[in-house]
């Protein structure tokens, strides 16, 4: 389960299809489930093993992926974790791309070449 804009969103069948076929099982742990359980809260209990996590998208809707990706990289796999990734990267992704991580980079400004205050997490797609 996943929400946007206060609206919650399932994860449809073909996808659970797939998910299933990449941790070769026929369940999983759900810490995102629908309805959500009163007082529930997944980034501070443990994940059993598989474990499927389809996070909120944004911020607004329960902090949106990047802690549900901080805890899912805690807790290690088998699991899965779905997030919305831009255009661009899909696209490099079905088409073989291999994904680098390049870590937090301080951008040069064209004319001055003074560095961003504020560096952003990068990765290079290797094609």
């Amino acid at each position: 389960m996943t929400t946007r804009g206060g609206r919650f969103w399932l994860t449809p069948p073909e996808l659970e299809l797939e998910v299933r076929r990449l941790l070769g099982v026929g369940d999983w742990f759900d810490p995102c489930p629908f309805p959500r359980p009163e007082g529930w809260d997944a980034l501070s209990s443990s994940w059993e093993k598989p474990w499927y996590c389809n996070p909120p998208f944004l911020k607004a809707d329960g902090g949106g992926p990047m802690p549900f990706v901080r805890k899912a990289v805690e807790e290690g796999g088998p699991g899965v974790i779905v997030f919305s990734v831009p255009m661009g990267l899909h696209k490099l992704l079905e088409a073989g791309a291999e994904i680098h991580p390049a870590g937090r980079v301080r951008w040069l400004e064209c004319e001055t070449r003074a560095r961003m205050p504020n560096p952003s997490y990068c990765a290079l797609a290797v094609l």
